[in-house]
């Protein structure tokens, strides 16, 4: 017999071929377009058939990695193959998966999801750093290489607009330029339920974008008769470098031991955090200045200055990896306690985006490193100001990190450990053994309600501003053909991911940016849902067509 899986990948391709009607009509049997085997029938393509289209090379996580973006990867190759493509399907670790499509971009088609750490709340990560030509290179987080001078203007334009609701006209005709494009597939915000163990910690603080993996509920979790809290995540952290930060897991420790300038709320609105008051913004939005708190040491003792914030965002500006985050300040200068920003033009994120992304350097650890060792230095001790400090890290078996007990902000907890867990279902066994008192990442909808009726276990639910999404790479044929995309974008399950595979929890979405983000979220993108009938006639659009097996070809005369 076929396994659970199996068979409900089978009704999702079966709704995919009724086309846009879905579900509904799969489940009524009334497709009139499909033959007994539910295959659509392809439309005329091109009249004389050229060279076969390539096979596609296609990066999907591994079940232990992610469960549910594992199967639909799976059925989303299916689909693929079903339309005309043959898919090389190369299942990866997170770890691997992450330096081979961000890293390396060596791939043509990666599905990955994009973190909603709270700065995010602001557009512009998804509008500019994830989108504009500028941030294409390795390490950059346009890993699919878009690059449309159309899209560019109205990314730049964005970020000049002090006026929210102008810049929200800008943000909303970047989304529909996007949704026509197609350079991701944008599938799903995916929130959902996280577990925690409510005999063990409480003052869990599960906020938009993040769930339990959020900086604020790491600080206020409290453990229960104990001095611990331990975390377990389905994933090894990469690296501990605030300069190579490229993966959500490694950030969400990283912030724990560098402090910022300003930390995004669980409002979504920066708020001072080592600064000691909001700017004081002047020249028109060109001006910035920020005093500092006075009260503020690293964690080796030594105090933190002014002058330790210039070195920083000096040490930024010389960064292969993240100048571009800096690029806007032309000029930076210190008086006293306070440091002054000019920028070249105004920036309307600039609090958010820069203040609130930077973390602090000591300079008396990090001042000798040369720009191009920054990605790869390694201090043996991670020495930041930040609420934590790092104790111990054994890879593959768990990170320590101790409360710093000098810090304005100290956490709830004496320790925290995280454990990297083979996969979720594992760390739900060690949940319910007593091993860890909570979970960053969401369970099987039928291991959920086994959580649910202990009453030593419960689960918070969450909101997400990221997304599960496909990226590709368009610096290589036949993905940097904009009909390819649009079919391969209109292969994707995403109603069926999050109804089926999810059991509900998400959001299907058509845009960069969440519905749940709402002032800023163009709820009138063109919207992609599983219609292979529709993909075909993308494809036949474009020139291409079928032999006698449905594979597809190029056309003779493209």
């Amino acid at each position: 017999m076929p396994s659970g899986n199996q068979s409900r990948r089978n009704f999702i391709r079966a709704a995919g071929a009724t086309g846009a009607a879905g579900l509904a009509v799969s489940i009524a049997g009334c497709a009139d377009d499909t033959d007994e085997n539910g295959q659509g029938s392809a439309p005329d393509g091109a009249d004389e058939l050229g060279e076969q289209v390539r096979e596609i090379n296609f990066v999907i996580p591994t079940a232990g990695a992610n469960s549910f973006r594992n199967e639909l990867g799976v059925i989303t190759a299916e689909n693929w193959e079903e339309i005309g493509f043959e898919v090389d399907l190369e299942v990866l670790e997170f770890g691997a998966h992450v330096d081979k499509a961000v890293v390396q971009q060596d791939f043509d088609a990666s599905l990955l999801g994009w973190g909603g750490t709270p700065e995010r709340i602001d557009p512009h990560t998804f509008i500019y750093d994830m989108h504009h030509s500028d941030n294409t290179g390795q390490g950059g987080r346009n890993t699919p290489g878009y690059s449309n001078p159309e899209y560019d203007e109205l990314a730049e334009l964005q970020v000049t607009q002090p006026d929210e609701n102008e810049r929200q006209q800008t943000v909303y005709e970047a989304q529909a330029i996007l949704s026509r494009d197609q350079p991701r597939t944008y599938i799903a915000n995916e929130g959902g339920m996280h577990p925690y163990a409510s005999a063990r910690v409480e003052n869990v603080d599960a906020t938009l974008g993040e769930g339990l993996n959020s900086f604020w509920n790491m600080i206020s979790v409290t453990p229960i008769g104990s001095d611990t809290v331990t975390m377990g995540y389905p994933s090894e952290i990469i690296s501990l470098n605030p300069m190579q930060d490229l993966a959500t897991p490694d950030r969400q420790f990283v912030r724990l031991l560098y402090d910022q300038l300003f930390r995004i709320g669980p409002d979504g609105l920066p708020r001072p955090w080592a600064a000691a008051d909001n700017p004081v913004v002047e020249d028109d939005g060109r001006t910035y200045t920020v005093e500092i708190r006075d009260d503020m040491t690293f964690h080796d003792g030594e105090p933190v200055t002014i002058d330790d914030v210039e070195f920083t965002y000096d040490l930024y500006a010389d960064s292969p990896t993240y100048s571009g985050l800096v690029e806007i300040i032309e000029e930076v200068d210190t008086s006293g306690n306070e440091i002054t920003f000019h920028l070249g033009e105004p920036f309307a994120p600039f609090t958010a985006n820069v203040l609130g992304q930077v973390y602090l350097f000591p300079e008396h650890v990090w001042g000798d490193v040369e720009p191009e060792e920054l990605a790869d230095f390694r201090d043996p001790n991670w020495t930041g100001s930040g609420p934590f400090q790092f104790e111990d890290w054994e890879r593959q078996s768990e990170l320590q990190l101790r409360a710093f007990a000098d810090h304005f902000n100290p956490p709830n907890t004496e320790r925290f450990i995280r454990i990297p867990g083979a996969d979720v279902s594992q760390l739900v066994g060690d949940l319910e053994s007593g091993q860890i008192d909570f979970i960053g990442a969401v369970p099987q909808p039928a291991t959920l309600t086994r959580i649910e009726d202990d009453p030593d276990l419960s689960a918070t639910p969450f909101e997400a501003i990221g997304y599960a999404k496909i990226a590709y790479n368009l610096r290589r044929e036949p993905l940097d053909m904009r009909g390819i995309r649009r079919a391969l974008s209109y292969s994707v399950p995403k109603e069926e991911y999050v109804e089926f595979i999810r059991d509900g929890m998400g959001t299907v979405t058509d845009s960069t940016i969440s519905v749940h983000n709402e002032f800023w979220h163009n709820p009138d993108v063109e919207q992609f849902r599983l219609d292979l009938d529709a993909a075909r006639q993308e494809l036949a659009d474009a020139g291409f067509g079928w032999d006698d097996d449905g594979l597809l070809h190029y056309g003779a005369d493209q």
